[in-house]
């Protein structure tokens, strides 16, 4: 099967499972017992208010036009109406600027992870069976098996208030060695760069922690059992190096199931990592995710799962794609 074949064959599983996913998250608020309409209007609004609503979304026509209406929405970002803040306020006026914050915190704490996980993995999978390997492990399944709020919690006791060197709580405001900083509007973008760096320090490290402790591991089992193929003594047996037999020929091999577990963390991660949100009072995707629930807001909600499943469909699109380049019979 060439690329062409194998790119159109991804595209239509693609469209066929976005479409399930859209017809699932239109559903789900729509079988629920009670009034539909309930689930999507505010809690409080006034009789006028759930008439210009039930009128705006098409509450009160046949499901199989309500479905054709949300589709419609979709394509402009009309989710609806938010009930856990301000009335009025449009669901993608809150989602906007929360998804933002959340991106720039998995962006930075899913590359540390990833990059130090698999050079953590490799260098310790090389030296199996030795005090290195032991050591590695050890601190690899320490942080794997901590819950995530014990180690937010800790590093927000000593680094924030004990040892006062970054911020508690926020993704942005303070800014160090200022003693009055403008407010962050006021800000200019310097000002604003590192008033965000300084309040991404400890939840990027809670984050990254954690999961680089799951790709350490995978990384490590997975380069141990690639080490111990025929293809690896044969390559040693030419007179390659250490670093070249590692690199050229366990390394490939041994980055597949890798791949794997990225595209779910990626794609998972959109929703952003709940308890570091909250520990940190973060302003992004997963404290949002706890107010909607806790609120019962289904019109955010649905929005909120929406932005999830899509963000894992593309993900596990990626890897399909990067499976392919490091292993070519993924095509056949």
């Amino acid at each position: 099967m060439d690329m062409r074949r194998f790119l159109a064959k991804k595209a239509v599983y693609l469209a066929i499972t976005l479409f399930a996913i859209i017809l699932t998250n239109f559903l789900l608020f729509r079988i629920m017992p009670g009034d539909p309409a309930r689930a999507i209007i505010p809690r409080g609004a006034t009789p006028e208010v759930i008439e210009n609503l039930t009128a705006r979304f098409h509450l009160d026509e046949p499901l199989y036009r309500q479905f054709f209406y949300y589709l419609g929405d979709l394509f402009t970002l009309d989710f609806g109406i938010t009930s856990s803040y301000m009335p009025g306020t449009e669901v993608v006026d809150v989602l906007v600027p929360r998804l933002f914050n959340t991106l720039l915190l998995m962006a930075f704490g899913t590359a540390i992870a990833i990059f130090a996980g698999i050079s953590l993995g490799r260098f310790i999978a090389w030296r199996r069976g030795s005090a290195v390997d032991t050591a590695g492990l050890a601190f690899s399944l320490t942080f794997y098996t901590m819950p995530t709020f014990v180690l937010a919690l800790a590093l927000v006791i000593f680094f924030g208030g004990t040892l006062g060197w970054f911020p508690l709580k926020g993704p942005y405001g303070e800014i160090p060695f200022y003693d009055n900083p403008p407010s962050y509007p006021d800000m200019n973008l310097a000002e604003k760069i590192v008033s965000r760096g300084y309040h991404l320090v400890l939840p990027v490290l809670a984050f990254s922690l954690q999961w680089m402790a799951d790709f350490v591991l995978i990384m490590r089992n997975s380069l141990t059992d690639v080490l111990t193929e025929d293809y690896i003594l044969t390559a040693r047996a030419k007179g390659l190096s250490d670093e070249e037999v590692l690199r050229e020929h366990a390394m490939r091999n041994a980055l597949l199931p890798v791949v794997t577990v990225v595209a779910i963390t990626v794609g998972w991660v959109i929703g952003g990592e709940i308890m570091v949100e909250l520990i940190f009072s973060y302003e992004g995707i997963g404290q949002l995710t706890y107010d909607a629930v806790y609120y019962r807001d289904f019109p955010m909600l649905q929005a909120l799962f929406l932005l999830m499943a899509v963000g894992v469909l593309f993900a596990n699109l990626v890897a399909d794609l990067v499976y392919t380049k490091l292993d070519p019979r993924v095509r056949i």
